[in-house]
């Protein structure tokens, strides 16, 4: 054959897989698209996906409906995904916990998040915060380290179980400042929060909106933002990173769209782009606000996968140090 001939068929070839792609794009979504969030209702990645949820159907034209999945810190309901057809009428959203520390923190599990699940863009970010039963002596995070090393394995920390947010940050904590705190672990943010409320425990890394209440009224003392920005909630509360001189401090919950692997290329940009587009948006941008979350830069699919691994790299070493396992 020629080399024209050659060139020919190969520009056909490009040009047909370009058009099947576009019209693959503009036909999407043709049917009712779920949305897996495998933790239970009302919490702050199911209130954030059923926001977006709502404005895509309003945008696609089709129903997107949010269907919770809990069970196994996240795991069922990604599985769920993983098996689904890679056809983008299944996708999930779901955060670190399940997707960047699980896989250190798990002997076993059923799926790999890079190798099994397609990112796509993210969803949005919480800021964790640092508070304190009254209590507790302690008015600064550097308060409490001094209090820590005068009392090691005393001060009681509670968290919603081993590998969540909140006990990631207690051990990046711990390992920071060279101080030994005691682990609470309790079924849920709620009894968490409950515990702390309680005197149960002394200290917690909730999510910002959940302490504010409790930070005004009282009941709560915030030592210390756990992210590297300062809430817009309390902007003269100093970071932990700023007051321990640790600039890597940094514990932020990040959620992010995904999709099983092999999902057509133009669908996962469709879907890439109405979260941008529904993320732009003055109401959306104003319920995020009053649930004290933080609106993400728009990334590529590409971005957002290179984000999974630097975020799983950086994990993983804490939780090798604090050498946590679970079967």
């Amino acid at each position: 054959m020629k080399h024209w001939m050659i060139l020919g068929v190969a520009a056909w070839t490009a040009f047909g897989t370009g058009a099947s792609l576009a019209q693959t794009e503009r036909a999407f979504p043709e049917k009712t698209v779920r949305i897996i969030v495998p933790w239970a209702a009302g919490g702050n990645i199911d209130v954030l996906t059923r926001l977006n949820a709502q404005q895509l159907t309003a945008m696609w034209g089709q129903q997107v409906v949010v269907d919770n999945r809990g069970g196994a810190n996240g795991m069922i309901g990604s599985e769920m995904v993983v098996r689904a057809a890679p056809d983008g009428y299944t996708l999930l959203v779901d955060g670190l916990q399940t997707h960047v520390i699980n896989p250190h923190v798990f002997n076993k599990m059923a799926y790999e998040t890079q190798r099994d699940l397609a990112q796509i863009t993210l969803l949005g970010a919480v800021q964790h915060i640092l508070v304190a039963h009254p209590s507790l002596p302690v008015r600064t995070t550097r308060d409490l380290t001094a209090l820590a090393k005068a009392r090691p394995g005393e001060i009681a920390y509670a968290t919603f179980g081993t590998g969540s947010m909140p006990h990631m940050a207690g051990e990046l904590f711990q390992q920071m400042t060279g101080t030994r705190l005691l682990h609470v672990p309790y079924k849920g943010g709620g009894p968490a929060l409950i515990g702390l409320l309680s005197g149960e425990t002394s200290i917690y890394w909730p999510g910002i909106a959940i302490a504010m209440p409790h930070i005004k009224t009282g009941k709560l003392r915030a030592l210390g933002v756990a992210s590297k920005a300062r809430a817009e909630e309390l902007p003269d509360l100093p970071t932990l990173a700023e007051q321990l001189k640790a600039p890597d401090y940094e514990v932020t919950s990040i959620f992010s769209f995904m999709a099983p692997v092999n999902t057509p290329k133009a669908v996962i940009n469709k879907v890439q782009a109405g979260v941008t587009q529904v993320l732009s948006l003055p109401e959306v941008r104003k319920t995020y606000a009053t649930l004290g979350a933080a609106l993400p830069q728009p990334l590529s699919p590409e971005e957002t996968a290179a984000l999974l691994r630097a975020e799983s790299a950086r994990w993983g070493r804490v939780v090798k140090a604090a050498d946590i396992k679970r079967n």
